[in-house]
């Protein structure tokens, strides 16, 4: 939960920040912070099959094999945030302006990413830390490198974006500026921690030694579903805001405050999701299908009672909220009404990513990646029918999220209940 916050408190801050800046530098830090997560989300699906892999591994007591599969999971990061960041700087010019209409935006966007691309190697490096402390439940790390990164973050991004402390006032290119510089104190933080950890004996962590490339292609074949799935998941969360912006700047503006709302909002979801993924890999190393079901629902009580905690103040202090974001009195005012329905949206989120993320943990990654591709084209295909043919508001375009967290759920389920995850080896 700590380190799903800190992530999400970067794009938090950022946005904090610029909306006292202006609507353009809000719209485009919101929409091109989407885009570049897309990118750091490729990583993330391959830490993920690391992550299980090493559930797996100590489940089974395999403790030797854990260090060789984080040694191969660093180098396999590593790797592709090279071709991540060859991409973001040679061909985003190319890909971009066919999603962003205002050149104002693009312009304010092309600023903020040149800065915030080179955060792709620390983004990467993090994950891959998580994966090995997660997969073996020993989180103390995390604790550490999270801290620092929110600490970090918030005083350079009110430092470089404001033009504090000496350092000279970059606006929205200061934000980008300020999360990748973060992101690189706190890996460093973790770097230190893992060199100084007597567990990096015992697992045999970073020697390096007898390369496998039979290794390297199973966690391949574990994690390309998980990437794909991934870029399918933020792809169309990122169609969905260029949809969003042919109903005009403030509609975008008033779009960006809910999307950090939703995202901090998902923090216990996105824990305990974290979470099940290890539970559910470990208990089937152990060869104990009955308590993966049991570890899913355990999860979703955490994650539903976790959420509805955080959503109580949306309806008590509704206008102090958006305010944080803004000083934007018609963004203040107006994103209140559509709490209700970011309200819903949460709720089905909370039980909906848990027992996605357990048929994660199940190995069964190509179903997974098959269900959110379904779910994904069925819920753009509405809300592009609702924004630009039936020309509804932005409340009836947001209740589409909602639509593809049931969706997800339902098609997750059944595939639980015919049984076929228990066949999956990784």
């Amino acid at each position: 939960m700590l380190f799903n916050f800190v992530q999400n408190a970067i794009g938090f801050t950022d946005t904090i920040f610029l909306g006292r800046v202006g609507v353009v530098e809000l719209s485009a830090c919101g929409i091109m912070a989407i885009y570049y997560l897309i990118f750091v989300m490729i990583g993330f699906g391959i830490s993920r099959a690391g992550q299980i892999l090493i559930a797996r591994r100590a489940g089974e007591e395999r403790y030797e094999e854990i260090g060789q599969v984080t040694d191969h999971l660093f180098i396999l990061e590593m790797a592709t945030a090279l071709g991540l960041f060859a991409f973001l700087h040679l061909a985003s010019s190319y890909v971009v302006p066919f999603f962003i209409q205002s050149q104002e935006i693009l312009n304010a966007g092309w600023e903020y990413l040149s800065y915030r691309s080179y955060g792709i190697f620390f983004s990467l490096f993090a994950f891959t830390l998580l994966s090995l402390y997660t997969g073996i439940g020993r989180t103390r790390a995390i604790i550490y490198v999270t801290i620092t990164l929110a600490l970090v973050n918030v005083i350079l991004n009110y430092a470089l974006i404001f033009g504090r402390f000496g350092l000279p006032e970059m606006g929205i290119g200061g934000a980008g500026l300020a999360s990748t510089i973060s992101e690189g104190v706190s890996a460093l933080v973790g770097l230190i921690y893992i060199l100084r950890d007597p567990l990096r004996k015992k697992l045999k962590l970073f020697q390096f030694k007898n390369l496998d490339f039979n290794l390297f292609w199973r966690m391949s074949k574990l994690s390309v579903p998980l990437v794909f799935q991934f870029l399918v998941g933020l792809g169309g969360w990122f169609v969905f805001f260029t949809f969003l912006e042919n109903l005009g700047e403030q509609a975008l503006a008033m779009s960006v405050v809910l999307r950090w709302l939703y995202t901090f909002l998902m923090i216990p979801a996105l824990g305990a999701s974290s979470a099940v993924n290890t539970l559910v890999s470990n208990v089937i190393g152990q060869g104990k299908y009955n308590e993966a079901i049991q570890s899913i629902n355990r999860a979703n009580i955490f994650s539903i009672v976790g959420t509805v905690v955080l959503i109580i103040p949306l309806f008590l202090f509704p206008e102090y909220i958006s305010n944080i974001f803004t000083d934007d009195m018609a963004i203040i005012t107006e994103t209140p009404k559509l709490y209700p329905v970011l309200s819903l949206i949460l709720i089905v989120c909370s039980i909906s990513t848990v027992v996605f993320n357990g048929l994660m943990g199940t190995g069964a990654t190509t179903m997974s990646l098959m269900i959110e591709a379904v779910a994904v084209v069925l819920y753009l295909s509405y809300a592009f029918y609702i924004i630009n043919v039936l020309e509804k508001g932005l409340g009836y375009a947001w209740f589409s999220e909602c639509i593809y967290w049931t969706l997800l759920l339902i098609f997750t389920s059944v595939y639980f209940y015919t049984g076929k995850w228990k066949q999956h080896e990784v």
